[in-house]
């Protein structure tokens, strides 16, 4: 039957369409739900699918206009969808089809539905004159999608996290955004004597959550519920009804004035401590099996993240504490540059958070300082601590110790650039540094900003040799050295840097 009509009267068409929807087994035979529409958006007829997927009966339905809020409808992200934005208004309006528009359909005391809306137009002598419309259940597809984005969400999170209550936070965050839900929080057992649940983070609807909210003791009756039972039992408690169980009675009421209608509480084990990941939807039975499971797998990814960061923060202390046992070597052999390579490494750290590296290559720089001079632990002592000026030969067993801290450093598989920063730290923009004369871009970033902090600790120090000659000698010199010895967008930063007033103290 064509939905355009150039010679027959819409009360004709409209008798056809309601003698085809009285033919038993005809429509209410099929899934797909079929509504028509008069003129005024009134619905005139439906089939058995169509009353069944909109949640009512069709005497309910019939007379309903499409824009009255029989029920609330929702965009896939979960905002209100207006009924003047509803496909059967915009055909009725414009007269063009509407082709699988997704709306979520929600129900009181009803789990959210998800349908596919097609609406086509009827039309009499150019005048629409109403509407015929299908709707699809996809709810398991969208649900499906969702899950997934929320998963590959919380999978970025996990992979890029610094910072285990920052990761989990980020996740309930994501739960909220992402997932729709309307509240999510992670807990872990408080050591008072009622077993009280501590909130460590939390997203969406917050101020549900009050101190003392829920106990893991089963003796306390706020620790019969859901959460509590999953501290005790470390299994997936799912209540899709906070208003229908006897369990949930010290929370019933807010759970109502909050609109919370369903949770999940999933236990997951972070650094060997016992946590629960608590969800709430504002629809009951909104956690059937296949979204519970997929639920469980971000609670995994939660304790996969703490784990991880834990791990390497664990690394990174092993790291640190190995540097400085090569630091403290080198200072050993030289009691004269106490404390240098600490200040290199302060004042690089300083000008390359100037130049706005990422904060995990400022840190490296700043180990990369702490260490540069490690191949001085090579030169024999006399050498290093020599008053007076020293020979050609001597000087060439010094020009020595970039190589020796590469030789160094490279075998004991540490981050780029360490290594590569105690040889090239030398190394002048003109080629006139050594040990391998490189010049300009063949210098690494992180060796030319050691190279001005080098050259300003130094001479800002005393040395067997010499007396420390002073801050503004050593600005002079490397503002004359910009360009040809050293790197000038460094000199720049340097000296911002010297200009700021959160410029590196030295160490004491």
């Amino acid at each position: 039957m064509s939905h355009f009509l150039n010679e027959n009267s819409f009360e004709d068409e409209k008798g056809q369409l309601q003698s085809l929807f009285a033919r038993k087994g005809v429509l209410d035979g099929i899934a797909t739900g079929i509504l028509l529409f008069g003129p005024n958006s009134e619905i005139i007829d439906c089939n058995r699918a169509g009353a069944n997927l909109l949640g009512a009966t069709k005497r309910e339905l019939i007379g309903f206009l499409a824009n009255d809020l029989i029920w609330d409808a929702v965009y896939e992200d979960g905002l209100p969808f207006p009924a003047e934005e509803r496909p059967v208004m915009v055909t009725l309006r414009t007269g063009k089809p509407c082709y699988s528009v997704v709306v979520g359909v929600d129900n009181a005391g009803k789990a959210r539905r998800w349908l596919s809306n097609t609406t086509f137009p009827l039309i009499v002598e150019g005048q629409v004159t109403g509407v015929l419309s299908s709707l699809t259940d996809v709810t398991d597809r969208v649900k499906k999608e969702k899950l997934l984005n929320l998963l590959n969400e919380v999978t970025r999170v996990v992979m890029f996290a610094t910072d285990e209550s920052d990761s989990l936070r980020q996740i309930c965050l994501a739960l909220v955004k992402q997932g729709n839900y309307a509240l999510a929080w992670i807990g872990v057992p408080d050591d008072d004597e009622e077993g009280s649940v501590k909130v460590v983070c939390s997203a969406g609807d917050t101020d549900y959550l009050h101190e003392g909210m829920v106990s893991w003791l089963e003796s306390r009756e706020r620790g019969r519920g859901p959460v509590g039972i999953a501290f005790r039992t470390r299994s997936t408690q799912v209540e899709n009804d906070l208003a229908g169980q006897s369990r949930n009675n010290p929370w019933r009421e807010r759970a109502a004035q909050f609109g919370l209608a369903s949770l999940i509480a999933v236990p997951f084990p972070a650094a060997g401590a016992k946590a629960v990941l608590v969800i709430y939807d504002r629809h009951i039975h909104a956690f059937d099996e296949s979204t519970v499971d997929e639920l469980e797998k971000i609670a995994d990814g939660a304790k996969f993240g703490v784990d991880h960061i834990r791990s390497v923060n664990q690394l990174q202390s092993a790291l640190d504490g190995t540097l400085a046992a090569l630091a403290g070597m080198t200072e050993t052999r030289d009691p004269y540059t106490a404390g240098h390579q600490v200040s290199v490494g302060s004042m690089a750290e300083a000008i390359a958070m100037r130049l706005g590296l990422a904060s995990d290559f400022v840190k490296t720089i700043r180990q990369s300082g702490e260490v540069h001079d490690i191949g001085k632990i090579s030169i024999p002592a006399e050498i290093l601590t020599r008053p007076g000026r020293l020979g050609f030969l001597e000087s060439e067993i010094i020009k020595g110790h970039p190589r020796a801290g590469y030789d160094i450093l490279s075998k004991a598989s540490l981050p780029w650039p360490i290594a590569d920063v105690a040889l090239q730290h030398h190394e002048r923009m003109d080629g006139s540094g050594y040990p391998d004369g490189l010049s300009g871009n063949e210098i690494c970033l992180p060796a030319r900003i050691i190279a001005v902090a080098d050259v300003f600790e130094a001479m800002t120090q005393h040395r067997p040799y010499r007396p420390a000659l002073g801050s503004d000698r050593a600005l002079s010199e490397i503002s004359a050295g910009s360009g040809t010895l050293y790197d000038p967008q460094v000199v720049a930063a340097f000296m911002a840097v010297m200009e700021s007033a959160d410029r590196p103290a030295k160490p004491l």
